[in-house]
């Protein structure tokens, strides 16, 4: 909108809070995504206006509590506005020092380089900063093609994997929605998450190559997260890192997830003993408040990749290693090592499995079990089979039907009637999200059990009933609802 001068109606900074959510719902469809809109509406949440947040717990406009079981899908371990990560930001910013300055050494990036040195396994020692986890694996390839100078420049990776979003990201991410219409470099080989054999034959055929090897790098999460939370079998991690060595490609973990405590390790590699040739981190590294992530290697393949004058701006980024942001990490580190995130998230780890473990006894129909370690857990939804019956839409549509909204009506329910926010795992929609902050307490997560006990005891006909009714009456499947009503 053009004001009668000629400039343009800008919103000022103190005008958000009172913006009305019908507004803030059309302009998300007018200038940001409008089908996310639309997605949210079906589950109610678009709704919902969260105006403050502490720890593991949201509070509503209308003064409700919500409890947080997404953490921003694991960047939350330090849970919302942690306050010595807020008061990190508070105090630099007091300094008035620059924070975007590339011309001349800076002391922020080089002691959070420092502490991250200091805290990954073996020799790790070279840190690489930049913006997010989808930047931090493209920094992982692109450092592995430079290593080999080209020669070897394909990438092994797993099934149901998610690196990404990005290009790069997307040529090894396993699920084909999202690197869907994208085209591919090369045919890069993926195989079964957990199948070291898998990785030994692509590693033997690559070698057998005419011209010799391409494979450059073997990139793994160490605990699948949008996959499912997929914990591999036990020596998995340690029998890659072998072949890696024997074939001469590196290892490259993706721990944007797994990495400062959430798995009960500080990084899920250390579990296994394995010390990767490029480990990748983001999300819990920014404390809840910075946008940060890193990929650290070992100075012998940083000095292949970047160690000449000629080479050293041939991988930087602008917002990189900005001073803000490695301030508030420095402090996300140290307050993560002091509150003992790896601790914390095996002893509450212990009480929530187990509390989940009881619900899917009560309801061996709806669950299949629990998955993953620590703090990083998932809840397996059961596949629904639906009965053959005489109805307008047909068993096939109506299985589509159950299968395409289940998950989505049960993390909606446990918004709505109790308080809790939930979400499905991307690669694998019937897993339900567990990932509370690290934080959390056992008392911040004793009610998340009676919560998931009372929204399964209704079943799923009921739960579809109650939620996708309006779409399909405006469908003409009135009939179909009556039906799931009476179940």
């Amino acid at each position: 909108m053009i004001t009668r001068s000629g400039v343009p109606a800008l919103l000022a900074l103190r005008d958000v809070p009172d913006l009305a959510q019908d507004t803030v719902k059309d302009w998300h469809r007018a200038h940001l995504n409008p089908a996310l809109i639309t997605l949210m509406e079906l589950g109610g949440y678009d709704g919902v206006r969260i105006v403050r947040a502490e720890g593991p717990w949201l509070e509503t406009s209308d003064g409700r509590r919500l409890l947080d079981l997404v953490s921003a899908y694991g960047a939350l371990s330090h849970g919302h506005n942690h306050p010595r990560v807020l008061a990190a930001a508070r105090w630099f910013d007091e300094q008035r020092v620059p924070d975007l300055l590339k011309e001349f050494p800076s002391p922020w990036p080089a002691a959070l380089a420092h502490n991250l040195a200091q805290l990954t396994p073996g020799d790790l020692d070279m840190v690489s900063l930049c913006n997010s986890g989808t930047e931090a694996v493209e920094g992982g390839l692109k450092l592995a093609m430079r290593v080999f100078a080209g020669a070897r420049h394909r990438f092994l990776y797993a099934e149901g994997s998610l690196h990404g979003k990005t290009l790069g990201s997307l040529q090894i991410t396993g699920r084909e929605k999202y690197r869907g219409h994208v085209r591919r470099f090369e045919d890069w080989p993926m195989v079964p998450f957990g199948d070291a054999a898998a990785i030994a034959r692509a590693l033997d055929e690559d070698a057998r190559a005419p011209g010799g090897p391409t494979i450059a790098g073997v990139v793994l999460e160490p605990v699948q997260g949008e996959g499912g939370v997929v914990v591999p079998p036990a020596g998995y991690l340690k029998e890659v890192e072998g072949l890696c060595r024997r074939h001469g490609a590196l290892l490259i973990l993706d721990e944007v997830q797994t990495a400062f405590g959430r798995t009960g390790h500080l990084f899920r590699c250390e579990a296994d003993d394995v010390v990767p040739d490029v480990l990748c981190v983001a999300k819990a590294l920014g404390g809840g408040v910075a946008t940060v992530g890193a990929t650290i290697t070992r100075p012998s393949l940083h000095r292949r990749a970047y160690g000449t004058v000629n080479e050293c701006l041939v991988h930087t980024s602008t917002f990189g290693g900005r001073a803000r942001a490695c301030a508030v990490s420095l402090e996300a580190l140290n307050v993560a090592v002091e509150e003992d995130f790896p601790g914390r998230a095996r002893r509450v780890g212990a009480f929530l499995r187990e509390e989940l473990e009881g619900v899917v006894a009560r309801h061996p129909d709806l669950l299949v079990g629990v998955r993953g370690t620590g703090l990083m857990l998932g809840l397996e939804l059961a596949p629904v089979e639906v009965p053959r019956l005489a109805l307008p839409i047909g068993r096939g549509g109506l299985q589509k039907i159950v299968d395409a909204y289940l998950p989505g009506i049960i993390g909606a329910e446990l918004l709505h009637g109790h308080g809790i926010v939930a979400s499905f795992m991307l690669n694998h929609p019937r897993v339900l999200r567990v990932y509370p902050p690290l934080v959390a307490t056992e008392a911040d997560l004793a009610g998340v059990a009676p919560a998931l006990d009372a929204v399964l005891s209704k079943g799923w006909p009921r739960l579809l009933a109650g939620r996708v009714q309006g779409a399909l009456s405006q469908a003409g499947l009135s009939t179909v609802m009556e039906w799931l009503a009476r179940w």
